[in-house]
């Protein structure tokens, strides 16, 4: 059997139904150790799904996406692809995700030819090296840490009982070796941003319980290219919480500084004492 970040490649290398509807899901035993639907790995396969229909001279620059309903990991789902727009340089594309006869997700994604233009970003946080930090999944006791997809590292301390500032960093990089093909950079980029944001709104409220938390929408604006076989500083923050819900804003940093990407993402807040 093969281990998650294997079934993690194979599961984003969706089958084409026809030119528009693909096949995905994530199987039984799930993707990231548990038998369930992680909200990442669909946003991944329907940015693969929009990725499958643009031309390769057009970069993905933008993602919006909605989960509007829990799905299950055992059952496939189908990914629909609507072409809104097919313009000299820009390009759009709705994806809904199907499963069991209902949407459970939909995105819209943006594309762009690219051109040159002026340029500005935030500086990049003065943190450790990733090599001389913990790895998420071990310290949260997973047995397979080693082999999940993604190697999480942590620069700040993991969230526990104590209120915290509303700010984390986190080293993200691709566990295994990636295939030459830059949109599963891009799909697997989206698939590691679906985590830590909301755990990040609820740290000023830790002494409160244990998050109960689901993500609303999920948003990211690609400034690069990425390469997720490199190391990737995920720097957030949380500017409020309310209502029971919390926002997260995140900036995706290169090992040498540039910002490759912005995350923004909303959730429900629950305490689960």
């Amino acid at each position: 059997m093969d281990n998650p970040f294997d079934r993690l490649i194979r599961r984003l290398n969706l089958q084409a139904l026809d030119a528009d509807t693909f096949l995905g899901g994530a199987g039984a035993g799930g993707i990231g150790g548990h038998d369930r639907l992680f909200g990442g790995l669909v946003a991944a396969q329907a940015t693969m799904a929009a990725l499958r229909t643009v031309d390769v001279e057009l970069t993905l620059h933008s993602l919006h996406s909605y989960f509007l309903l829990p799905g299950r990991a055992s059952s496939d789902i189908e990914f629909r692809v609507q072409r809104d727009k097919n313009g000299k340089n820009f390009h759009a594309r709705s994806v809904k995700a199907m499963q069991n006869g209902q949407c459970i997700f939909q995105l819209q994604a943006s594309f762009m030819r690219p051109e040159p233009g002026v340029q500005h970003a935030p500086a990049m946080p003065v943190v450790a090296e990733p090599e001389n930090l913990p790895n998420r999944d071990q310290l949260r006791g997973r047995k397979n840490w080693a082999a999940m997809p993604i190697d999480v590292r942590m620069v700040d301390p993991i969230t526990a009982d104590q209120p915290l500032p509303a700010e984390q960093r986190i080293w993200l990089r691709a566990n295994g070796d990636l295939p030459e093909d830059p949109s599963l950079h891009f799909g697997m980029l989206t698939y590691a941003t679906d985590r830590s944001l909301l755990d990040t709104a609820w740290r000023p409220h830790a002494d409160q319980g244990t998050l109960a938390g689901a993500s609303l929408d999920h948003t990211i604006w690609f400034h690069e290219q990425p390469d997720m076989s490199q190391w990737l500083l995920y720097a957030m923050t949380s500017p409020v919480a309310h209502a029971a819900r919390g926002l997260a804003f995140g900036h995706i940093f290169t090992a040498d500084g540039r910002c490759i990407a912005t995350v923004a993402q909303e959730g429900l807040l629950r305490s689960q004492r």
